[in-house]
């Protein structure tokens, strides 16, 4: 099960998760990143995964799509720290690739 709970101040949205990023609940979680994140999309946004238990592929994926789209994270133990710095890592990666192209993707595209 994944408990999502939505935390909002004038300056930043946060989604505080807590128990596991797993299927099913990846279509949830996506649900509110973007119900969240269209509401405001000025304001930093902030995903507390200090209470995440267990994480799959389909967890990482969802996070790794909401740091390309500019999520900041909170990480507790050493597996979501690391995972953390491997995202960040490899957005900055492909933003690199992205501008030396010149080519941009929306994420609304289908599919996504």
């Amino acid at each position: 099960m994944l408990r999502i709970t939505k935390v909002d101040t004038p300056s930043e949205q946060k989604l505080i998760l807590e128990g596991r990023l797993t299927e099913p609940w990846i279509r949830n979680l996506t649900s509110h990143w973007k119900e969240t994140r269209h509401a405001h999309p000025e304001r930093k946004f902030v995903v507390d995964l200090r209470g995440i238990m267990r994480i799959d592929r389909a967890g990482e994926g969802a996070l790794a799509l909401m740091k390309t789209e500019g999520a900041g994270f909170l990480a507790g133990g050493i597996r979501m720290k690391y995972l953390v710095k491997h995202l960040e890592t490899e957005a900055r990666q492909n933003h690199s690739k992205v501008r030396r192209s010149g080519h941009y993707r929306s994420t609304d595209e289908g599919g996504q």
